[in-house]
């Protein structure tokens, strides 16, 4: 079955609700949500590497791992500012690396093959580094 067409949202809120009344997640900081996040993702690989991939195990997982970048976010934003670090800043600082490192999304030539994606990738990355 599918699941409602608004269950990202319904889980930001779930997320923005937890921040407000969860004693656990008032006392986290970012940087204390990495551990979580790191054994969500080594459940994923988990699944990932199976024989057989199932394929709902790799759902549940995902949304883990989901539920923890919103998590990361909401706690950062709390911490920081949450007009620098958002839901929004972070999916717009997403897309435009992406538009950066594989132009081809939004409408230039696509790579003639894996290995042109991944050497404009790395060189857009480097010169990124390079001017930073």
């Amino acid at each position: 079955a599918d699941p409602p067409p608004d269950s990202l949202a319904q889980l930001a809120g779930y997320v923005d609700r937890l921040g407000e009344v969860c004693p656990w997640t008032a006392r986290q900081r970012a940087a204390d949500l990495l551990f979580h996040t790191r054994k969500e993702l080594l459940e994923v690989e988990e699944v990932l590497r199976a024989k057989e991939i199932d394929e709902s195990a790799l759902c549940s997982e995902l949304g883990d791992v989901l539920f923890d970048v919103l998590l990361l976010v909401r706690v950062a934003a709390r911490d920081l500012s949450p007009a620098a670090v958002s839901l929004e800043a972070c999916a717009a600082a997403a897309c435009a690396k992406l538009r950066r490192r594989a132009p081809y999304v939004s409408g230039a030539a696509v790579p003639a093959s894996p290995e042109e994606a991944e050497a404009w990738w790395q060189r857009t990355k480097e010169a990124e580094k390079a001017e930073a």
